[in-house]
């Protein structure tokens, strides 16, 4: 649920943070999620994730300096090293982002580590990683639901929708952690498109902005998670015939979790002159090489499961505005405000080739 802030928790904020630096770190599986850094020096930021998929093993590395200006790196040597001192380099793409050229087998019990060789003898070193072991996911279901949200004036809104659930395999580890991410993907047929394209469906594939979601299962070897919800979504045009959410379950590092712990922990203050001052979260990287300069972010080691939950048109009765409503809305009002995917559904952000998670 979002919560608006008034302009006076606004400006209560700001006093807050005037000695800090609020920064947008875009995390791996393609989440956002708002990092402090303090306003006193040049840092590094570290984005890299090492999952048991090539999809997930890169990193992105960038400079921010006191002004709030972030920069690409695109000079470091970036290597992965294993605990049989095998050392893998990273080959960089473009605007900071590095990629192992080999995919790199990562095993329950594997101990990883990420250094990153820069100017001089200055280097960026995480902790060793060790990979835990594999939580899967027996099963994933949505279930119709009901949000209810109070507005500025007090009064409950009720906004029907769908939780998207799941249930995981037993765990293997006497403690286990998770993080969750998802995305959606539904198609736009464009109403009035015209017959002569070779391309009438567009697949449309969103993520939520800034969502995290962690789970933690501490002494529970042998049990599962059972009816878990990952989050709500609501009922508009994306099911005009049919969504398909891809869920992702990561199972982490204690100190992943803590880092988005923190990250969660940071993003619920409420705005209030009596709320402490945010806290400094640096992850599990440090700096050689300079006492001024700090990296901040995540070297991100798990094990990946996802599944994809598939909602039909035809499974439930709620009325909503689809694509076909909207459009012809648009036109019976005089035609100058209909939106460009009505007719071009390549012209509605987010679309695409079909996912491969998207059955027809």
């Amino acid at each position: 649920m979002t919560t608006k802030l008034t302009s006076e928790r606004i400006f209560q904020q700001s006093l807050r943070l005037s000695a800090w630096l609020i920064f947008t770190l875009a995390m791996s599986c393609v989440q956002r999620f708002d990092v402090v850094i303090p306003r006193n020096a040049d840092n590094y930021i570290v984005e890299a994730i090492l999952l048991d998929d090539p999809r997930y093993q890169k990193v992105r590395l960038l400079t921010i300096n006191a002004k709030g200006l972030v920069e690409p790196v695109e000079t470091a040597r970036v290597v992965v090293e294993t605990e049989a001192n095998r050392e893998l380099e990273m080959e960089h793409l473009d605007s900071g982002e590095y990629v192992l050229g080999e995919f790199l087998q990562v095993a329950t019990g594997d101990s990883l580590r990420l250094v990153i060789y820069l100017t001089g003898e200055s280097r960026i070193v995480s902790e060793w990683e060790e990979v835990p072991e594999s939580t899967g996911i027996a099963e994933g279901y949505w279930e119709p639901a009901v949000e209810k949200n109070v507005n500025d004036l007090g009064v409950i809104i009720e906004k029907p929708g769908f939780d998207l659930k799941i249930s995981t395999t037993p765990f293997v580890a006497e403690d286990t952690y998770l993080r969750y991410t998802y995305e959606t993907s539904h198609v736009n047929e464009a109403p009035f498109r015209d017959s002569r394209c070779e391309c009438l469906n567009c697949y449309i594939t969103t993520s939520p902005i800034g969502f995290l979601k962690i789970s933690s299962a501490l002494r529970s070897k042998g049990k599962s998670l059972q009816n878990e919800l990952v989050d709500f979504l609501d009922l508009d045009r994306r099911f005009s015939f049919r969504l398909t959410a891809l869920v992702r379950q990561i199972t982490i590092t204690p100190s992943a979790h803590q880092f988005y712990a923190a990250i969660d922990q940071q993003r619920t203050l409420e705005g209030s002159i009596f709320d402490p001052p945010p806290a400094i979260i640096r992850g599990n990287l440090s700096f050689e090489g300079s006492q001024d300069v700090e990296a901040y972010g995540i070297f991100e080691v798990g094990r990946l499961a996802e599944v994809p939950i598939t909602i039909f048109r035809s499974q439930f009765e709620n009325q909503f505005l689809t694509y076909m409503d909207i459009c012809f809305a648009a036109a019976r009002g005089g035609g100058n405000e209909i939106p460009d995917e009505c007719f071009f559904c390549f012209a509605e952000e987010g679309s695409g080739p079909r996912p491969y998670y998207y059955e027809e």
